[in-house]
């Protein structure tokens, strides 16, 4: 199942690994949101995919954790 984040969540997550404003901008432009009534939302796996190629994070990949289905 697909996760979808938020500009605040996008950004959150990608503040708590290290990336800077610029940093953050360009991840977002890169994956680019799906718009879901007049909302903005970004897939949480292409910004896992694209942030894990930041050199400067090492072992601290972000990872959005999805809660078990009941």
């Amino acid at each position: 199942m697909l996760q979808y984040l938020d500009l605040a969540s996008a950004t959150q997550l990608l503040k708590a690994k290290g990336f800077n404003p610029r940093d953050i901008e360009c991840v977002l432009d890169l994956t680019g949101p799906q718009h879901s009534n007049g909302v903005s939302l970004w897939r949480a796996d292409r910004i896992e995919r694209l942030a894990s190629r930041a050199y400067w994070l090492g072992a601290h990949e972000p990872v959005v954790s999805i809660p078990a289905a009941a």
